[in-house]
């Protein structure tokens, strides 16, 4: 759905959220990228393994990592767990996933979990909710649910 207001991201005085991306599946990701940017957010790198994401989190210190669980060698729950112990981000875990790795994503520091498929209008929510956060100096205190 289009419209025809000015976005947050699309004022002058606002950077666009930095985004890095974690999914093997290429439609998936495609898609995400797609999704990301009609919502205002420069998607800054597309990983499709777990160790590249991190790697990817270290050098380009994005906004928001989006990862997935399954992925080929290592899992997005160890790499979640490297990326927000080292860098200062939010991930949020995207997944077709819905038993306990759910939780072990959320303990791993995984803000959130949506599941696939992922709407736009599910990450203009997330999107939504992490410029009001940024704008206000950054997330509330305290562990955060789904």
């Amino acid at each position: 759905m289009a419209t025809t207001e000015p976005t947050n991201s699309e004022r002058s005085d606002e950077k666009p959220l930095r985004v890095l991306v974690v999914e093997d599946e290429f439609v998936v990701a495609t898609t995400l990228r797609l999704h990301l940017e009609a919502l205002g957010c420069e998607v800054v790198g597309v990983a499709r393994r777990a160790d590249p994401g991190v790697e990817m989190a270290h050098e380009l210190r994005p906004d928001l990592v989006v990862m997935d669980i399954g992925l080929p060698g290592r899992d997005g729950i160890e790499a979640t767990r490297d990326i927000v112990g080292q860098v200062d981000t939010t991930v949020i875990i995207v997944t077709a996933y819905e038993d306990e790795r759910v939780q072990r994503a959320l303990a791993a520091g995984a803000r959130m979990v949506l599941t696939k498929p992922v709407l736009e209008e599910q990450l203009a929510q997330v999107i939504a909710q992490l410029r009001a956060e940024k704008a206000a100096g950054g997330p509330p205190p305290g562990p955060e649910g789904r």
